[in-house]
């Protein structure tokens, strides 16, 4: 079987792949004819549903997404909605090996710009960029897994769209990876690191620059005094001694201490293991100030909160100024203008691990319905 997937569909399928901790194959083929063999037709049941975490067969209603380089290929199935594609840069798909083909990284970026929210898509530029994959059956609540090799990088991805050329969406593409970086750890870090460089008229804050991850040598003299070797803050503004830190619920991990009274297990073992990752976190912050980075912490009660984003990003912008000189009157302007502070807190629930974000997703197409001309975007993602 040769099953060439299009969209969402080869999105679950590198979902599932990278979740295994593989790297992708490095070789590039071009588009194949579908081809149901050894079956003579296509059916439900020749649909790997582990491969592409599907709790169930695909349907008319829940469609599998394929493509065919030409009409006469294309599967003819009432579960399948194929796409013919045309001209496209040579060697733009990737051979799972399993059966599947699935477009490259770069070109999935673009397919994908169709089914999701300007935002959305910039984030699956995080993910196909970073270290994280996200579920592929429940991509908004369920499981990341962590440590998984990059996939692509936003130059690569860039000069993709070049090769493309000015057509099909290229220009949107472009458009939102211009808010993307490399080498994001996690989903939630992406988010902050998404807020910060979309511009103002986007509902961001309009940081020019960042980086994300980048390690950090300690110096000797505190190394020999117990100090870890190096820190790696998640962001830091490019040009500044500032940055940001995602603490997640691990950093205090109380739930565990609930847990463990619960359960019987040995809580006194797992206190400790919370006190040392909390002096941890302490020590980290200390380090890097004793480097000259100024690394605020950023939890989930902050995003959550209604403007709590917004008091961490005019805490930074107050350091830069005191630090290096850099006026906080923009994000000043930003924080204290209602209309900006609550579209931006919209557009952060909207992002967020919850149920109640697609609702907030869904508001926010209904209130600034430019964003999605014609498009029914998926709340999913």
């Amino acid at each position: 079987m040769i099953l060439p997937l299009d969209g969402p569909s080869a999105l679950r399928a590198l979902r599932v792949y990278r979740r295994g901790g593989q790297d992708l194959p490095r070789s590039r083929i071009d588009l194949p004819e579908p081809d149901p063999s050894p079956q003579r037709r296509w059916t439900e049941k020749l649909v790997p549903l582990d491969l592409l975490a599907l709790p169930c067969a695909p349907s008319a209603e829940r469609p599998l997404f394929v493509l065919s380089p030409t009409a006469v290929g294309r599967p003819q199935a009432s579960f399948v909605r194929a796409r013919v594609l045309g001209t496209l840069p040579e060697e733009s798909f990737v051979d799972l090996r399993n059966g599947l083909v699935i477009p490259c990284p770069e070109l999935l970026f673009l397919r994908m710009a169709t089914h999701l929210s300007p935002e959305a898509h910039t984030l699956l530029a995080y993910e196909l960029a970073g270290t994280y994959a996200r579920d592929p059956d429940d991509p908004r609540l369920g499981p990341a897994v962590f440590g998984v090799p990059p996939v692509t990088s936003i130059e690569r991805i860039r000069s993709y769209l070049e090769r493309y050329g000015r057509r099909n969406g290229s220009v949107l593409c472009a458009h939102n990876l211009a808010s993307a970086r490399d080498n994001a750890w996690s989903p939630m870090e992406a988010i902050i690191a998404l807020l910060a460089l979309l511009p103002p008229n986007e509902q961001g804050y309009g940081l020019r620059q960042i980086s994300l991850n980048v390690r950090h040598e300690t110096s000797e003299d505190l190394v020999s005094l117990g100090a870890r070797a190096s820190r790696v803050p998640d962001i830091e503004i490019v040009g500044s001694h500032v940055g940001f830190n995602y603490d997640g619920s691990h950093h205090l991990n109380l739930d565990a201490i609930l847990e463990s009274a619960r359960t019987g297990e040995d809580a006194e073992e797992i206190i400790r293991k919370v006190r040392e990752k909390s002096r941890d976190d302490i020590l980290r912050n200390r380090e890097l100030m004793a480097m000259g980075r100024l690394i605020l912490p950023i939890t989930s009660a902050d995003l959550f909160a209604p403007g709590g984003l917004d008091a961490v990003m005019l805490e930074a912008a107050l350091a830069r100024e005191e630090i290096d000189g850099i006026s906080a009157a923009s994000i000043r302007h930003l924080v204290e203008s209602k209309w900006y502070s609550d579209t931006r807190q919209q557009l952060i629930w909207s992002l967020l691990p919850w149920e109640p974000g697609k609702g907030h997703a869904r508001r926010l197409l209904e209130a600034m319905p430019w964003r999605a001309p014609g498009i029914r975007y998926s709340l999913r993602w």
